[in-house]
């Protein structure tokens, strides 16, 4: 690319380093290259480092790198290298002057130039190389200013696309959020039924071979009453803490959805132990809710994948329709219930009257028959028939009177392991003398329960009285008592004729019995109690095999509502007219 030529005169600096170089010829290519290396290590050193030089600073250290490799190559032109040069320096500074820097190259290309070489068309080529000099600047200039305002634009327009990419992230965000939202259930911000649908079918689009999905539907029973009587702000207040609890103790995994006002569903992935375990929570949760909250009722219905039901549709249909099942069975236990109330308000006011109207005349009667049998023989051998029957209708009246009477249960905390060990002692003898056995099975923790000591004695007594007295031959009558999730259950079991189907509903009603003798009031007044302190008595039999009675009691009694007060009557005066007994049962659902 040089062109070389041979000078008519050589000049001071061309003299300067052929005398002293020459002399050292492989010092002076080793110059020659050092100069290059640095040369080109400038040319290509990083833009950060080349910020980092002060104002024309970069250009002044790549012009003294040229103009000592012109040097060194003694009269070998170098003004393309200059060129090349001038227009690098002027694209990769593009802060500074161009004005500047090319006249800064061309006055140090001439002035070399004439130092080194001079011959007649000096001049010529001076102008004429002056004039290359401010053309290539011009145009590496125009050049320079092209390309950093399509390096603008381009910045723009990347800037531009960012924030429309970023705009349109934000509008997919915005639309995942608004359709999360209408997912959602906007007061428990837990899905809603659509929404738990779709979460049904993909995840049984995931379930593996061998693994079962279960749908488990929870109504909260009369739940409008909580609205009457609370308010609907505090009925959404229970709808909140049962979703947030919910949330916060069933597994990670389970799908949680309200719908339907006052139901909630929840959806999980598993074996039957995980559903035994999501069940156990949600009643975990609906007790601990019910301690605060006594008008709060609910009921549960279950389906599982695939083995009852081929699709997610399907899977939620048949929970649903097990969950109204459930309803209509509750429903039908209230009904019973208040059918057994009617009657012990009968039966009270029967024992009010039977109280004032047997009761006084026989006082009379048995008065009369001891002061004739003093009196007279004849009279004094009826005596011990007269009597016992007396006392036979005035233990009769005495038992209407305890299942009508409404003394108020005195609440305190005490021990059922002591209570039981109290009841058991008591009975003992008479398991032994009757030839049976009495066994109890205390748990491995001590139970305390809060109720009444003396009712729930007298509740134990007559149970286990009438499992003994159902043994016809040498049988056994089993105790067992337990405390679980705040609940405390009692089983009274035993191995004796049972009870028959036919009489299974009405064992609970007053005057019901199926012994020779008795009343058929025990069970009603067992029932009375154990409703009184908001729990549940169950009876299961089968013929031949034996009776069970099951009683669950909450742990702590919940707050009742204050009832009208009213004046007590003195007995004398509550036997001259009926007597009302309101009882308040409260509902529970295993």
């Amino acid at each position: 690319m040089f062109d070389t030529y041979f000078p008519d005169e050589t000049r001071i600096l061309y003299q300067l380093v052929h005398e002293n170089l020459n002399a050292h010829p492989s010092l002076h290519w080793l110059s020659v290259g050092l100069v290059t290396f640095v040369l080109l290590g400038l040319l290509f050193l990083h833009r950060n480092w080349v910020n980092r030089f002060p104002a024309y600073g970069y250009m002044a250290a790549v012009l003294f790198a040229v103009a000592l490799l012109d040097i060194l190559t003694e009269i070998i032109p170098l003004l393309t290298v200059y060129l090349i040069v001038l227009g690098y320096v002027l694209f990769r500074s593009h802060d500074e002057n161009a004005h500047i820097v090319t006249a800064s190259f061309a006055i140090i290309f001439l002035v070399i130039e004439m130092m080194t070489v001079w011959h007649k068309l000096i001049i010529l080529d001076v102008v004429s190389q002056s004039l290359l000099f401010a053309w290539f600047g011009w145009m590496s200039s125009q050049v320079r200013q092209f390309y950093f305002e399509v390096k603008k634009l381009q910045e723009k327009n990347r800037h531009l696309v960012a924030k429309m990419n970023e705009a349109q992230q934000r509008l997919h965000e915005f639309n995942d959020e608004l359709e999360e939202t209408y997912r959602r259930d906007s007061l428990t911000g837990l899905y809603n039924f659509g929404a738990f649908q779709e979460q049904v079918t993909r995840s049984l689009a995931r379930l593996g071979k061998n693994q079962s999905y279960h749908v488990i539907c929870l109504d909260l029973t009369d739940f409008q009453q909580v609205n009457m009587r609370e308010g609907i702000d505090a009925g959404n207040q229970i709808l909140v803490q049962i979703a947030r609890q919910l949330k916060k103790n069933l597994p990670s995994f389970a799908q949680l959805a309200r719908y339907d006002g006052d139901q909630f569903a929840v959806g999980v992935m598993g074996g039957q132990a995980v559903l035994r375990r999501c069940l156990e929570v949600i009643e975990w949760v609906m007790e601990n809710l019910r301690s605060d909250r006594t008008l709060v009722h609910y009921c549960i219905g279950t389906a599982t994948y695939p083995q009852e039901a081929n699709c997610g549709a399907d899977l939620i249909r048949l929970a649903e329709q097990r969950l109204s099942i459930e309803q209509r069975r509750l429903r039908h236990e209230e009904e019973e219930r208040q059918r057994h109330l009617e009657k012990l308000s009968a039966v009270g006011q029967l024992a009010a009257g039977l109280a004032h109207e047997i009761r006084n005349p026989l006082t009379s009667i048995r008065g009369f028959v001891q002061i004739s049998a003093a009196e007279s023989e004849a009279v004094k051998k009826w005596e011990s028939i007269i009597l016992p029957e007396i006392d036979r209708i005035n233990e009769l009246l005495k038992q209407f009177l305890n299942l009508s009477e409404t003394r108020p249960s005195r609440f305190i905390r005490f021990s059922l392991d002591q209570l039981m060990n109290d009841v058991l002692s008591l009975l003992q003898p008479k398991s032994f003398l009757m030839g049976h056995e009495l066994v109890a099975h205390a748990p491995s923790d001590p139970v305390e329960l809060e109720a009444d000591p003396e009712q729930i004695k007298q509740v134990l007594i007559n149970l286990i009285q009438n499992g003994l007295e159902a043994l016809s031959e040498k049988g056994k009558v089993e105790v067992r008592w337990k405390e679980f999730r705040g609940r405390v259950s009692i089983r009274v079991q035993d191995n004796g004729n049972g009870i028959k189907p036919e009489h299974m509903s009405r064992i609970f009603e007053p005057f019901f019995t199926t012994k020779g003798e008795g009343t058929g009031m025990g069970l009603s007044i067992c029932h009375r109690i154990i409703m009184e302190h908001g729990g549940q008595i169950h009876v299961t039999s089968q013929p031949g095999r034996g009776t069970t009675f099951c009683i669950h009691l909450p742990v702590r009694q919940k707050p009742k509502e204050e009832p009208q007060k009213k004046e007590e009557k003195p007995l004398a005066e509550a036997e001259t007219g009926p007597q009302k007994d309101v009882l308040h049962e409260r509902q529970g659902v295993r």
